[in-house]
């Protein structure tokens, strides 16, 4: 495990949407009955898989799509503690990546995140407020060195990621989330964001140094157009404290994205009132 250091403040993003439906006709699985309308390929959905499980299933739905964000850096930061000096709840993520037709583990794949701090700011871009609304979706180039709570790893044979770091804050107009891709043989498979039960989300806006952050409001998971119409619940971890009713002590969050090797999904496109 390596860490890079680097520091301080930044925010960013906007909203945007899109319809991240489908499954596989192969496996007789209908979008109908999912909820999810309908689309002539399949594209994705994430399943949450219990942390600590001994047993793993694969997860055939695909991860529901979702736009990149302005803040993306596209440099190959492999790591897997990524808080380098940032405070907050210490938090382990577990991503499985899924061949969402083979129904298998995928190995090899790269799994890229990154989310804002405690306090809503995002690494790179500390000259962009979080208390003010974002400027579009269009990708911004970084204006700083700072690289805290980014980081790529590797799917090993279980087809599994962990990242250390903290809960994410929160920022203008949307709700708590992580940004990830997900790449296969170097084609980028899956962009997508995941999310928090909002019953922990509640609990650590009480604690510091979430507390602090009072310029701007926290945007509750169903009050989020990206949330709401890029997968909701299909893209929502599951999450459990290291210490039943402590949360400040750390928690897990889990979850399976399935993918298609070889095949890159349509970026979702934005709302008419975007």
């Amino acid at each position: 495990m390596t860490t890079d250091n680097t520091s301080l403040h930044p925010h960013g993003e906007p909203a945007r949407t899109m319809q991240r439906r489908t499954v596989l006709a192969a496996l007789g699985i209908g979008a109908t009955s999912l909820g999810l309308g309908s689309t002539a390929l399949p594209k994705a959905s994430a399943s949450p898989r219990p942390p600590g499980s001994s047993v793993r299933r694969p997860s055939c739905i695909l991860a529901p799509e979702a736009i990149e964000g302005p803040y993306f850096i596209d440099e190959d930061l492999i790591r897997r503690n990524i808080t380098e000096d940032r405070e907050g709840v210490p938090l382990e993520m577990r991503i499985t990546v899924v061949d969402g037709v083979k129904c298998v583990p995928i190995a090899g794949a790269k799994v890229d995140i990154w989310h804002c701090d405690a306090e809503g700011w995002y690494s790179g871009h500390l000259d962009t407020s979080p208390d003010v609304p974002p400027t579009g979706p269009d990708h911004v180039e970084p204006t700083d060195p700072s690289r805290f709570l980014r980081g790529v790893q590797t799917t090993d044979r279980r087809g599994e990621v962990r990242f250390r770091s903290i809960y994410p804050g929160w920022y203008y107009g949307r709700a708590i989330h992580v940004h990830l891709t997900v790449h296969v043989d170097g084609l980028e498979v899956h962009t997508g964001q995941l999310y928090f039960p909002e019953k922990f989300n509640k609990k650590v806006a009480l604690l510091e140094p979430y507390a602090r952050h009072t310029g701007t409001e926290r945007l509750p998971n169903q009050e989020d157009d990206i949330y709401v119409q890029e997968g909701g619940a299909q893209t929502t971890m599951d999450v459990r404290p290291l210490r039943p009713g402590r949360l400040e002590h750390g928690c897990i969050a889990s979850i399976t994205a399935g993918v298609i090797p070889g095949h890159t999904p349509p970026a979702p496109t934005l709302p008419a009132s975007a």
